[in-house]
């Protein structure tokens, strides 16, 4: 047997067992934060703590589930194996005492073991892509909504606080000078906006606007800990939804990624280089939320617009089928009052989470590699506050032409919808 380790940092070090003879091969990802790790502790700690409750217990349940409703051909969520995993201080589910000084999870290596790749973050997903990864979101939310209704839970934190998370700007000590910061990140894109379309176009004056009375708050009343306020967001829209007294109002929760962009998906592609199999990965933000939020999340952080504004109805047609298909597999009702057209209407209204995302979040996705920070889960390696982070990922922004085309593009296009 060969046993090769490699420890970098925090970067998850790569631990390989291969047997002789090659009769098997393993290989392992060993995902770590080790005590001298900078950073805050309870950030560290917190989502490490978070992500090991979703690959130890709660995913492996929704898998249980699958296979008791006979659906886990259907509702065939990927998981990555994880086979080990401790969160530094404190004692495992074996031993009664802390016994690692390290944050760690020991994972299959699915890139050895069974061919998936990372996509770019700059070029972004393919329709091809998109669609697939569309589909695995959903189940992810069919099943969490299916356990939640064969379990006569009313909300998932109720059984399991580790899915409740609030963004509070207030106290974070990881969010505290992003309100601020989000003012200054407004302001650069306002200068995008208006080198691109003029001052003068109505949609860099709506932009405008918006930034003046939309900022961090608007993003924390999107991750509200109980639900979003769905009157509240429609009214932020610049065109109002037609009356309709027969809306249902109720809250659409579900057990979310919380993280979903490019960089925590895995894709498995066939020999013509199409995309059979994709995994989500890195649960460390996992929380109870509406579904809307995630699909926003990902179409704005992991697909270019011309992607994103031409076939939009067309991905939430396929997340709709997928979801309605794997519900009627768990033998379970819909969201309340879920339909296709209800999907693109709590869509609408979440353009305005992806506009503030992709305010804040862009200059990281789009930072040119050649002289980008390393990123991870949207994090530079040398974890630190919020705030420090992205004033370092803001140097060079005003350079950054594809970003000013992205954001000019989703300025321009939630203007012509009626969003700003």
């Amino acid at each position: 047997m060969e046993v090769n380790t490699k420890i970098n940092g925090i970067s998850p070090p790569e631990t390989s067992f291969k047997i002789t003879k090659e009769l098997l091969e393993l290989a392992f990802n060993r995902k770590c934060y080790p005590s001298s790790s900078p950073g805050p502790r309870e950030f560290l700690d917190g989502g490490f703590t978070k992500e090991l409750f979703m690959y130890q217990q709660f995913l492996p349940k929704l898998k249980k589930l699958a296979a008791e409703s006979g659906a886990e051909n259907v509702v065939d969520l990927s998981v990555v194996p994880v086979h080990a995993g401790s969160v530094a201080g404190q004692p495992s589910k074996f031993t009664n005492t802390p016994w690692s000084s390290e944050s760690f999870m020991l994972m299959t290596d699915l890139n050895k073991t069974s061919g998936f790749t990372m996509a770019d973050r700059i070029q972004g997903l393919d329709l091809d892509q998109t669609k697939i990864a569309m589909e695995e979101i959903a189940k992810l939310h069919a099943l969490s909504w299916a356990y939640k209704q064969k379990n006569g839970l009313n909300l998932l934190i109720t059984k399991y606080p580790q899915l409740l998370s609030e963004m509070d700007t207030n106290s974070d000590p990881d969010l505290i000078g992003m309100g601020p910061l989000m003012t200054h990140l407004s302001a650069s894109c306002y200068k995008m906006v208006e080198e691109k379309l003029g001052a003068s176009h109505p949609a860099c004056k709506s932009f405008k606007h918006f930034i003046a009375r939309c900022g961090m708050e608007t993003m924390s009343a999107f991750l509200h800990k109980n639900q979003i306020d769905e009157k509240s967001m429609e009214s932020l829209l610049r065109i109002q939804p037609d009356e309709d007294k027969d809306y249902n109002y109720e809250p659409w929760l579900v057990g979310s990624h919380g993280d979903c962009w490019l960089n925590n998906l895995l894709f498995r592609y066939n020999d013509q280089g199409k995309p059979v199999a994709v995994t989500l990965v890195d649960y460390q933000f996992a929380r109870e939320a509406c579904p809307t939020v995630d699909l926003a999340y990902f179409l704005y952080a992991s697909i270019r617009p011309v992607i994103r504004i031409q076939k939009l109805d067309e991905l939430l047609q396929v997340y709709h089928d997928a979801f309605v298909r794997y519900c009627e597999a768990l033998q379970v009702n819909l969201l309340p009052g879920f339909s296709l057209e209800t999907l693109k209407r709590r869509f609408h209204r979440a353009h305005i989470f992806g506009l503030v995302l992709s305010i804040i979040f862009l200059i990281v996705v789009l930072k040119p590699k050649q002289n980008g920070a390393k990123v991870t889960n949207g994090h530079k390696v040398e974890l630190k506050h919020g705030e420090t982070l992205f004033r370092s990922l803001m140097e060079g922004m005003d350079q950054n032409e594809l970003l000013k085309d992205e954001i000019s593009s989703i300025v321009l296009h939630l203007y012509e919808i009626g969003v700003i």
